[in-house]
């Protein structure tokens, strides 16, 4: 029998104060080109250079700084727009306070008290109140498509200018994080506007930066004077140039970039060794990626399969070759490294999956799958254990996976039949369920609690035929589910971990999801002109310049070297 929680008593919540380390992150993945003419500020003395930051790979924008839209521009949230609590996956549930000081629940998690920085002012000089974090609470429930995070609100009231109530339908300890990271919006802006249409060309924000001038293929944030901790902030400027995947490989050569984000193949090559002294790059895990095997469908409901399969799939060799080295293979529980090693079950600190054909071979044997002339196994009904493994053509990284893992479980009696698609016909499919096998990763969000809710919580069960928008392998589970009602009423933090050593356990053991690899959080930086960047050795912020709120955690370390 595994270990339930049994202390279900819920209790307030108190944010764990840790310091507040600097920083910036824009969302989306990046690009850049070097500023105007390429030359920086400060290059030949005088003032600071400019920040220059791959972002996204686009080759021209289009002016979007709504933080709830589904395509604003890097920087948006973070530098521009604040959250109210700063929670970043590498201090899982740790939340840094921001806009709101304090944060306490109710006995049954129902109700939040969110206590206001006061003397906070919108760029515009407008004040900060109440009102704005109500508003946008309260949008949420009035307008669902602005609720990117599904949050469970029922209503948010002002109790005065400095304190909101926010009311849930259900208990939301679990999902603090979330509740943290919204970044309230201003009612006298937002509120004159249809928001989720509002593409919001002349930001307001409480943010450190302001938009300082903006084209198709640059904008440029500035320092915000009225900001509430402008003396933490030391870069001045800092530039979004537009890019193609090919120019962000050629400005990264060339030494135009400060901070970026994006696949670069023979990183060692093609950048550091062009300044090995200031060119740097680290890749830490924000997700994982899997080889997901439809539950609802035989025989993958079968465990003594998916046992086998793991066992003939050799990662390291994935990890080597088709990730070039730069991801390392995942963790038998699942969870994102370093970020969430804190939360590991220490019977697990060691494991490893292991690379075992002839016991893969073995175990299929004895569970009724009998290889056939052509060395294909059948199933205990008489099927060909014989699959497409369908995989979006455009990730070039899966397609030399999917190859890869063709080879590996052929040796194993599996044939596997890699099938390369259209993203949107891939995820179309992934979401409907019709598919026996195919590969697909899971972002692990602020907290293990939030990673191995969308490997595997029934919350997400659909009917067949029906889109899901997660747990893609269907994995509908009563033991699983408890584990996650545990969690979820409780705010005790043993309680808590319990449930998720629980969920470890259940993946180690049951293999919902069968997982292949760390996704990495891309990550390329320059130290010539500013230093302070989150390090393996100081891992204060996910690194990348699309991680939000990490962003605003990154940008409050920098500081010029000049």
């Amino acid at each position: 029998m595994r270990r339930r929680p049994t202390n279900k008593r819920p209790l307030t919540l108190h944010l764990r104060v840790a310091a507040l380390a600097g920083a910036a992150a824009l969302m989306i993945t990046g690009c850049s080109t070097g500023g105007a003419g390429g030359q920086q500020p400060g290059q030949n003395g005088g003032e600071q250079a400019v920040l220059n930051v791959h972002a996204s790979s686009t080759p021209t924008y289009q002016a979007n700084f709504n933080p709830i839209s589904v395509t604003f521009l890097p920087g948006t949230r973070g530098l521009i727009y604040e959250p109210l609590i700063a929670y970043t996956p590498m201090k899982p549930n740790e939340g840094q306070p921001w806009l709101a000081e304090k944060a306490e629940f109710n006995d049954d998690g129902t109700e939040l008290t969110l206590d206001l920085r006061a003397g906070v002012t919108w760029s515009d000089g407008e004040p900060f109140t109440a009102d704005d974090v109500a508003y946008t609470f309260n949008l949420y429930v009035e307008d669902p498509a602005t609720n990117t995070g599904a949050l469970p609100v029922k209503s948010a009231k002002k109790v005065d200018d400095d304190t909101v109530t926010v009311t849930f339908t259900e208990p939301a300890f679990a999902r603090m994080p979330s509740i943290g990271n919204t970044t309230p919006l201003p009612e006298h802006v937002f509120g004159q506007e249809k928001p989720v249409e509002f593409t919001n060309e002349k930001p307001i924000g409480t943010g450190p930066y302001t938009l300082k001038s903006f084209s198709d293929q640059v904008y440029t944030l500035q320092k915000n004077p009225k900001y509430w901790d402008a003396e933490s902030i030391k870069v001045e400027q800092i530039a979004f140039p537009a890019s193609t995947t090919q120019t962000f490989t050629t400005s990264l050569q060339q030494g135009k970039l400060d901070w970026s984000g994006g696949f670069v193949a023979n990183i060692d090559q093609i950048f550091v060794a062009k300044d090995p002294q200031h060119n740097k790059y680290w890749f830490p895990g924000d997700g994982s990626v899997n080889l997901l095997v439809n539950q609802q469908k035989a025989p993958f409901d079968d465990l003594e399969l998916r046992k086998a399969i793991s066992l003939g799939v050799d990662r390291q060799v994935l990890s080597d070759t088709a990730m070039q080295g730069y991801t390392p293979p995942a963790h038998p529980t699942g969870l994102v490294l370093p970020a969430f090693e804190s939360a590991m079950d220490p019977k697990y600190k060691d494991a490893k999956f292991v690379h075992d054909p002839a016991q893969a071979n073995k175990i299929l044997d004895e569970a009724g799958y009998p290889k056939g002339e052509d060395g294909i196994r059948t199933s205990p009904d008489g099927k060909k254990l014989s699959f497409d493994l369908v995989i979006p053509s455009g990730y070039v990284d899966w397609v030399a996976m999917s190859k890869l893992l063709q080879e590996q479980l052929k040796e194993i009696g599996i044939d596997l039949k890699p099938q390369g698609v259209a993203t949107q016909n891939w995820s179309e499919n992934r979401n409907l369920g019709n598919y026996d096998i195919t590969i697909a990763s899971v972002a692990g969000g602020t907290a293990p609690y939030f990673l191995y809710r969308s490997m595997m919580s029934s919350e997400f069960k659909v009917a067949e035929g029906k889109p899901a928008s997660s747990n893609y392998s269907r994995w509908y589970d009563k033991e699983t589910d408890a584990l996650f009602a545990d969690y979820e009423a409780s705010n005790d933090a043993a309680a808590q971990q319990q449930a998720i050593a629980g969920m470890q356990q259940i993946v180690v053991d049951e293999l919902p999801l069968i997982p292949l690899l760390q996704s990495p959080n891309w990550f390329q930086y320059r130290t010539v002109n500013f230093d302070g960047w989150p390090t393996k050795e100081d891992p204060y912020a996910l690194p990348a310049p699309y991680s939000y709120p990490d962003n605003l955690l990154v940008i409050k370390q920098l500081k010029p070297t000049k």
